[in-house]
């Protein structure tokens, strides 16, 4: 598991709004590449913001990232 790799991901999901728009379409798609463990994975592509709190996304990302804060 790697909090850098989570954290790194949030930004994206953050400032990248055609990144974003892909994640909302085709999350597990849009992190193929992403260095995720499966149980990150998981949460990702479920849009678990709380499991991904969990596995060490700082919650001021996982707030403030536009249309995904409120899963």
């Amino acid at each position: 598991m790697s909090r850098y790799a989570v954290n790194s991901l949030l930004y994206r999901l953050k400032k990248d709004a055609a990144f974003r728009a892909r994640f909302v379409t085709d999350p597990a798609a849009a992190i193929a590449d992403a260095d995720l463990s499966d149980a990150e994975r998981a949460a990702f592509v479920a849009r678990d913001m709380r499991r991904i709190n969990e596995l060490g996304g700082y919650l001021h990302l996982v707030m403030s990232i536009p249309g995904l804060a409120g899963h």
